[in-house]
């Protein structure tokens, strides 16, 4: 997986950090510093899955950077931030949807009508929040919210 090759895990808070080293150590039951097949396999039973050794070496090999055929706590931490990537760019894709579907445009310029946006959330999905409150917090006597704005309030 080439793009995992890339991946920095920088992109990962000391918290986040330090909860993968937990669970990476919670994964490696013969403290080998990796977790190997079998291992793999049992948590993976544990949870509910029937892995074929196919699958198992399938999966390994996809995220195995050293290629000793086992995941090492470098491999960890970079599929858990590859992970977290594409989220993140998920998660800023479906906003920009949303910016464009509300009267935004592509290029993330113009803006969404805080009307329109707070009748689309209480009539169309039927939230009761306050967005009235949310929205003058973030654009204080502005009836229209540009890109920015839009993205905190969703994200926040």
């Amino acid at each position: 997986m080439d793009d995992l090759k890339k991946v920095n895990v920088d992109t990962l808070t000391a918290k986040e950090k330090q909860k993968c080293y937990e669970a990476f150590v919670a994964f490696d039951k013969n403290v080998s510093g990796y977790i190997e097949k079998d291992e793999l396999r049992a948590v993976l039973e544990e949870m509910g899955q029937k892995p074929s050794e196919e699958e198992l070496i399938k999966m390994i090999n996809e995220v195995d950077l050293s290629g000793r055929g086992a995941i090492s706590k470098e491999d960890f931490l970079k599929i858990i931030a590859y992970h977290k990537m594409i989220l993140q760019t998920s998660d800023e894709e479906d906003i920009k949807l949303a910016f464009i579907a509300l009267g935004g445009n592509e290029d993330k310029t113009g803006s969404v009508d805080r009307q329109k946006l707070i009748n689309v959330i209480q009539n169309e999905f039927n939230l009761s929040i306050d967005l009235n409150r949310l929205i003058k917090e973030l654009s204080p006597n502005q009836n229209e919210l540009k890109y920015e704005d839009f993205r905190n309030l969703l994200q926040n």
